[in-house]
């Protein structure tokens, strides 16, 4: 080993010679043992307490002031300084300075390595999310412990160092930063170490133990996004998430634009349609609103009239009222006159009422009389007509006798010429025999349909069922599908994918061969299953190399990421039997296995060219209990029992084993049994020919029911014709005994001439009675006439005086009705006047409400030509029925067509305003590119330089790029960062991943990668916790000399390398500080070490050491007999 680094003593709290004694011990243990178990002091910044690795604790002062040294080793901007932890995981207690380039953090499983840097993540602001252990923050608080708390000191090269404190709760999860010694909020402390570049959530910086396998399996896209993250040069992090989001942006603008622009063609072509509609909607609306200002003029049009007739009311009001007062005064001469004249009248009616008495009395005695006269008139008249009416009734007699006479013989006639009513009745019989007979048949036929029509049913569901047989067949497609989705994502997924991209392969691609196969018997199905791997079942097969590597590239190497597998086809497979199956098939030999299925030829010989199915023979239940015997000559077959697997070993004589898997269904090469579907298919079509035999039986028996039903129609009508018959012949009977009984009465009627004697005796007496009623009558008449003389002249003198009276009073009552009217008239005018009033008044407000007279609104109204009531009537009727004709489908189509307008305009604005939004997002994003992309490229190819030169250096091969989507340049969230590696000769730089390189060749990258970065990138410190597992000792050697390299020269940043072992005569610089980490109930405590430390320095230089001077300790963890439990738990 070239150089040795510093030794960190440890001595136990005691008396000076005691102390001396055991650090002298401690310190030729140390001197003795391999260099990954020393410990060293780190130097603080202030250049106190630096040991050289040569030299012992007497000279420790003396080595502080080498100023080269001290140069060296100085601190960059944010370094850590310093670190305590209290009550903390499994420290109760510990304060230890790191140095301030390479720390090598050494110790056992489970000693709490791991858990500062858990401290570090989380005392500079951290979430544990960052750290894939603990989900909640108290859980880092030690047991039986309420609280603790981190300590972490940054150096700070413009002044104080910054001491950042974390208080941390474990009931709540709550925690509290302080900044040298002052609250601080989160967000404050994060702007702070965000100014000193400490990112301790980007995994380039800071790479905890539980994110080593998160970093090493990080995808492409994301290494660049962390590796800007942790450059953090010109913003370019923030420049390409924002090109990410503006791209992103941009797309969706560009989208919702065309859809806009889609949008607003649909929406002119809709309005382009509905114009035509739109016009004749205008056009009515105009009809309409002119109808409603008529209706306006029409509501004052009205007033006025209204208003006129109230004027003319009131004229004939006031005319009246003169008339009336005029008649008033004319009437008064005429009342005195017709009072005179009235008693005049008075005194003569008196004397016609004693003359008018009389005659009264002389006309009852006449009108009695003559009365008496107009009866025995009446007796004469009677007598007289009923001599008249006894030779009237003669005659008739005589006729109606000669009519019945002949009406007798008429329908004696009639009834002779209708058929025997026996014979009729007879036939009548056998027409109801012959109708029982039918309606027997039909219901005979309609049982026998009904048994037919079941039979039908019947039938139709034995086709029904086969057809739900066939169709579950036929989809078992369908099933294996769905179980590929559901079960092997992958495999579907690439599946559907071949099926969208055939034309990108040259010949066809076949699979998955489980989808290729088709196995009729389930028990084959089984066997072949058991025969062929799983990942030969979910292969896919090509026909070429080419085809294949284009399947890679674009489904297996891509960002898709599917795993599958594939397999090519070579040169033709040559099926060599092992046995030949004729000398089994009498012990139930069926089939060799690879003849139990069908499919292409070529996947048939890709299965063969991997598993050799064409030496395995299938056996039928024959074979069960002879698998012994059969053992002897075959070394693979089957039986329904299972499969039978014979090897033989190749060394010495060994007895061969038979390998028996029990029969398992088949879950994946299930497929269609032709054999069942042939039968179905048969039976189908013989169920399918009985439904037509049955159809057509059917069709006859309903052909007999229509014969039979036209029969027992005719019938019925030959019946009825029958039964009307006899009923014909029974009305003819009865009219020939309703003649002769009125024949017999016409013969029996009265004798004429004796009635005829009899009246004529009557008649001669009442004339006598007559003659001396008239006599009478003849003296009262006189004395009637004389009676009558008087009265008559007294009236003539009463007749002149009414005669005078009348006229005077019809001239009054005339005069007087005149009156009365005028006065009747003066109330109606007066009436009329009051309601006339108030009708113009209303009318007069109707026509304001409907329009308030305005000069304007005037000028509107004059406009309309038409003037009268009558006018404006008609205009409105004819505008009205002009409208009724313009016909609209659609009430809402000028609704509709403004409102799409408005939104025509509204797309119209806002396709404008987006297209300038694109253009402005273009120019934006092309600054933006030119800011990023330039960096970047720049940034990644002096990262593969350092790459490169890094990876030569361990006589491997390295490279890094920035790759993209060729197909879409512009899309920047698929930029990456490429590395290819190689580390055999023989191989050629291929991508680094977990297909294609081991756990330690990843590692070895990932380390080289981050040490490139480091050369290029400026952070106060990194972190890196167990890196180097999985590595073999060689990569280990070379990680390790590359790392002390990287971190050696003067402004490297501090380094943090976390590791349960290293490796012997690894190579040092003295800018390498290791740290041990050691735990158990001996180790003194960080008080007692730090006591010791300075009793010894100051017995040995002399010099009092302040007790709060930067001294170098030992980190270990405070144990004591109650705290085994937390000493026993593991940090790793």
């Amino acid at each position: 080993m070239n150089s040795r680094i510093p030794k960190r003593v440890v001595v136990e709290e005691s008396d000076s010679s005691e102390d001396e004694r055991q650090l002298k011990r401690r310190r030729n243990l140390v001197e003795n043992r391999p260099t990954q178990n020393i410990t060293a002091p780190t130097p603080t910044p202030d250049g106190n307490h630096n040991i050289n690795n040569n030299n012992d604790i007497n000279n420790y002062n003396d080595n502080n002031n080498n100023g080269e040294i001290n140069r060296r080793m100085e601190f960059v901007n944010g370094s850590i300084v310093r670190i305590k932890l209290n009550n903390f995981v499994t420290y109760s207690d510990v304060e230890f300075r790191p140095g301030p380039r390479l720390n090598v953090i050494i110790g056992p499983n489970g000693s709490g390595k791991s858990s500062i840097v858990c401290a570090i993540a989380l005392g500079l602001g951290g979430a544990p999310s960052l750290l894939g252990r603990q989900k909640q923050l108290g859980d880092f608080v030690k047991n039986r412990c309420s609280q603790g708390y981190i300590e972490i000191e940054l150096f700070n090269e413009s002044g104080g160092n910054y001491i950042i404190r974390r208080d941390i709760k474990k009931e709540g999860n709550g925690s509290e930063f302080h900044l040298n010694g002052k609250t601080i909020s989160k967000n404050d402390l994060l702007l702070t170490i965000k100014k000193l570049n400490v990112q301790v959530d980007n995994l380039c910086q800071f790479l905890p133990q539980d994110k080593v396998v998160s970093f090493a399996s990080m995808s492409p896209t994301e290494l660049l996004i962390e590796t800007e993250k942790a450059i953090n040069i010109n913003n370019m992090y923030e420049n390409h998430q924002e090109l990410i989001r503006l791209q992103s942006n941009f797309q969706k603008e560009s989208t919702s634009h065309e859809e806009l622009k889609k949008n607003l063609d649909e929406l002119v072509k809709k309005n382009q349609s509905l114009e035509k509609d739109v016009d004749k909607f205008r056009e009515r609306q105009k009809l309409l609103e002119y109808i409603e200002r008529l209706k306006k003029k029409r509501a004052w049009a009205i007033f006025e009239n209204s208003r006129a007739l109230l004027l003319k009311v009131k004229e004939d009001k006031e005319s009246t009222e003169q008339i009336v007062h005029n008649g008033e005064l004319q009437l008064k001469p005429l009342k005195l006159s017709i009072a005179e004249q009235t008693k005049s009248i008075e005194k003569s009616r008196n004397e016609v009422h004693q003359y008018s008495t009389r005659v009264q009395q002389v006309e009852s005695d006449v009108s009695r009389n003559s009365l008496t006269d107009g009866k025995v008139v009446i007796v004469i008249e009677n007598l007289v007509a009923e001599i008249d009416g006894l030779q009237q009734r003669d005659k008739e007699r005589k006729v109606q006798i000669a009519k019945t006479t002949k009406d007798i013989q008429d329908e004696t006639t009639k009834m002779n010429r209708l058929p025997n009513d026996e014979d009729t009745k007879r036939t009548v019989e056998g027409l109801n025999r012959e109708l029982k007979e039918c309606n027997q048949q039909l219901g005979e036929l309609e049982i026998e349909k009904d048994a037919k029509n079941r039979q039908f049913q019947l039938v139709s569901q034995e086709c029904a069922s086969i057809q739900r047989e066939m169709a579950q067949l036929n989809n078992i497609q369908a099933q294996k599908l769905e179980l590929l989705r559901n079960e092997q994502r992958d495999v579907y997924l690439a599946y559907e994918w071949l099926g969208q991209n055939k034309n990108l392969f040259q010949k066809r691609v076949y699979g998955p061969i489980c989808l290729e196969i088709n196995v009729q018997n389930p028990e084959h199905a089984a066997f072949l299953e058991m025969s062929l791997p799983f990942n030969i079942m979910m292969a896919f097969i090509f026909q070429t190399m080419e085809d294949r590597e284009t399947f890679h590239s674009r489904v297996i190497d891509s960002d898709r990421r599917l795993r599958v597998n594939t397999l090519t086809v070579g040169k033709e497979v040559r099926t060599e039997r092992s046995n030949n199956i004729d000398d089994f098939r009498s012990i139930g030999a069926t089939h060799y296995l690879d003849e139990t299925f069908e499919s292409d030829p070529v996947v048939k010989d890709a299965i063969m060219d991997s598993i050799p199915i064409f030496k395995s023979i299938v056996f039928d239940r024959n074979a069960l209990g002879k698998e012994e015997n059969i053992t002897k000559h075959i070394n693979s077959f089957f039986t329904p029992q299972g499969s039978f697997y014979t090897t033989y070993s190749k060394y010495g004589e060994r007895k061969p084993t038979t390998r028996v898997i029990n029969f398992k269904q088949a879950r994946w090469l299930s497929g269609i049994n032709t054999n069942k579907k042939d039968e179905l298919h048969e039976r189908f079509q013989d169920a399918k020919l009985r439904l037509d035999q049955e159809k057509q039986f059917i069709e006859s028996i309903r052909q007999k029911q229509t014969q039979i039903t036209n029969t027992q129609r005719n019938i019925t009508e030959e019946r009825n014709r029958c039964n009307s018959t006899i009923d014909d012949r029974r009305k003819c009977y009865s009219r020939i005994q309703y003649l002769a009984r009125k024949l017999e009465e016409l013969g029996s009627e009265e004798n004429i001439e004796d009635e005829g004697k009899k009246i004529k005796s009557k008649l001669k007496e009442t004339y006598s009675k007559r003659a001396e009623v008239l006599g009478k009558v003849t003296e009262l008449l006189k004395e009637y006439f004389r009676v009558m003389g008087s009265r008559d002249h007294t009236l003539i003198t009463v007749s002149r005086f009414e005669a005078k009276l009348r006229n005077e009073e019809e001239i009054f009552q005339r005069d007087s009705m005149k009156l009365d009217a005028d006065k009747k008239k003066l109330q109606e005018l007066n009436k009329a006047y009051d309601n006339q009033i108030k009708d113009t008044k209303r009318l007069k407000a109707e026509a304001e409400r409907i329009l308030t007279l305005t000069p304007e609104t005037k000028k509107e109204l004059e406009e309309i030509k038409e003037n009268s009531l009558e006018d404006i009537e008609c205009a409105i009727v004819a505008t009205e029925t002009k409208a009724k004709f313009i016909i609209s489908n659609n009430p809402r189509v000028l609704e509709e067509y403004e409102e799409r307008k408005r939104e025509i305009s509204s797309i119209e604005q806002r396709i404008s305003s987006r297209e300038r939004e694109l253009q402005d997002n273009d120019s934006r994003m092309k600054k933006l590119k030119e800011d990023w992309l330039l960096p970047v490229k720049e940034f990644i190819a002096q990262v593969n330089t350092s790459f490169s030169q890094y990876f030569r250096a361990i006589n491997c091969l390295g490279e890094v790029h920035l790759g993209f989507d060729e197909q879409h340049p512009d899309d920047y969230s698929k930029y990456f960062v490429d590395i290819r590696v190689k580390f055999r000769n023989e191989d050629s730089l291929k991508t680094l991943n977990a297909q294609l390189q081991s756990g330690g060749e990843r590692s070895v990258s990932t380390m080289l990668y981050l040490i490139s970065l480091q050369d290029l990138t400026t952070c106060p410190f990194r972190v890196v916790d167990e890196i180097n597992q999985g590595m073999d000792p060689k990569n280990e050697r070379m990680i390790f000399e590359q790392i002390v390299k990287s971190v050696s020269s003067e402004g490297s940043p501090q380094y943090f390398l976390i590791t349960p072992k290293l490796l012997h005569d690894l190579h040092y610089s003295p800018e390498t500080t290791v740290l041990c980490v050691f735990t158990g109930p001996w180790f003194m405590t960080q008080k007692q070490w730090n006591e010791m430390f300075r009793r010894v320095i100051e017995k040995r230089t002399g010099r009092p050491q302040l007790q709060n001077n930067h001294k170098k300790a030992l980190i270990q963890e405070e144990s004591d007999d109650n705290d085994e439990t937390d000493d026993s738990s593991s940090d790793e």
